[in-house]
C-alpha cells in the first residue's frame, strides 16, 4: 500500500517469490488526510482484504533520507547513535523522529568509511499511519519508503548486468535509484514530475542531466562496474518522447519497464493505475521482515 500525495495506492501479492504474482491493483483519489482512513477502509472493505498483512510506503514529504557516515558504535547502538547524528538535519527535535538506517553497500577494492542511508520520520505521522492501517483491519508489519520499493521492482530484473538505474515519476515530483543484486546504491530525488515535463520540455534535459550524475557517481565511487541499463516505470502519460531524448542524450540505452515483465499481472489492469500503484507494487514484493 502507497499513501499516494494524490490519494491511496493498493497492491496485492498472491503468491511468494520467485515468480510473485499481483492479482488486484486499485487507487482510491484522497487527498485529505482526514479522509484517508475512512478511504482505506472502503478500500479494505470492497476487497475483502480484512486481516491480510500489509506493508505501508510512505510518501516522500513524510520522511527525510540521509546519506552520512556510520558512527563507530556497536551495531546494537546503532539506530541511537544515527539518531543523534540526524539532529543537525532535521527541522523538529530528533526525539520526536522515528528513525532506522541501512548500511549502503561498499565499493570493491575501494577502502573508506562505513557509509549508511537514515530515515528519519515525524512519529505523530507515523502513528497516524499506523492507526489508520490497523482501524481499516490490516495487520501491518512494516513501514517503507519509496526508494526500497524500487529497489524491490529492480531486484526483479532477471539480467542484472553491471546494474540497473530505474527513473520513477510522478505528476510533480520523481525518484532515481541505482541497484545491483538487490541492493539499493543510490537514491536521488527529482522536485519536479510529468506536470513539469509537459508544460516545460527543458525539464527532459535537467532528468537526463540528474540521471548521467547519479550514473557517474555510481561508477566512479560506489562500484567497480557500470549500471548495464536504464528503466523508466509507467507513467500516467506517454512515455515514447521523454525515453526518446533519454536515448538521444546518453550513452547508456533507456527502456520502458513494464510491470508484467518483472512480475505476473493477474487482471487487466490499465496502464494509469500501473503508474499510480507502482510504490505498492514494490512495497508487495518486500521480502524483509516485520519493521
Amino acid at each position: 500500500m502507497f499513501f499516494h500525495p494524490e490519494g491511496i495506492a493498493l497492491a496485492r501479492r498472491s503468491s511468494p517469490a520467485p515468480e510473485p504474482v499481483i492479482d488486484l491493483l486499485d487507487f482510491r483519489p484522497c487527498s485529505n488526510d482526514e479522509q484517508r482512513p475512512q478511504a482505506l477502509a472502503d478500500l479494505v472493505r470492497e476487497h475483502g482484504l480484512r486481516g491480510q498483512a500489509c506493508v505501508c510506503v510512505l510518501q516522500p514529504s513524510d520522511y527525510q533520507l540521509t546519506q552520512l557516515e556510520a558512527p563507530a558504535v556497536p551495531d546494537a547502538e546503532m539506530r541511537s547513535a544515527v539518531r543523534w547524528r540526524l539532529k543537525e538535519f532535521l527541522t523538529y527535535r530528533v526525539e520526536d523522529a522515528v528513525v532506522d538506517a541501512c548500511d549502503i553497500p561498499p565499493a570493491k577494492g575501494r577502502p573508506g568509511p562505513r557509509m549508511m542511508l537514515a530515515v528519519a520520520a515525524p512519529r505523530r505521522r507515523v502513528q497516524a499511519i499506523c492507526q489508520a492501517v490497523e482501524l481499516a483491519g490490516l495487520a501491518l508489519t512494516a513501514i517503507d519508503i519509496p526508494e526500497f520499493a524500487l529497489r524491490n521492482l529492480a531486484a526483479q530484473v532477471h539480467d542484472q548486468g553491471g546494474g540497473v538505474a530505474l527513473v520513477a515519476l510522478s505528476s510533480a515530483a520523481g525518484l532515481i535509484t541505482v541497484t545491483h543484486d538487490e541492493l539499493l546504491y543510490l537514491a536521488r530525488g527529482l522536485e519536479f514530475g510529468e506536470q513539469q515535463l509537459l508544460a516545460n520540455p527543458a525539464y527532459a534535459d535537467t532528468l537526463v542531466l540528474e540521471l548521467q550524475r547519479s550514473l557517474d557517481y555510481y561508477e566512479s565511487q560506489l562500484a567497480t562496474w557500470p549500471a548495464s541499463r536504464v528503466l523508466l516505470a509507467p507513467t500516467l502519460g506517454d512515455r515514447g518522447q521523454l525515453l526518446a531524448r533519454m536515448n538521444e542524450q546518453m550513452g547508456l540505452t533507456s527502456y520502458a519497464m513494464e510491470l508484467d515483465q518483472l512480475v505476473e499481472l493477474r487482471g487487466e489492469f490499465r496502464p494509469e493505475l500501473q503508474a499510480r500503484a507502482l510504490y505498492a507494487v514494490g512495497a508487495a514484493l518486500r521480502a524483509e521482515g516485520a519493521a
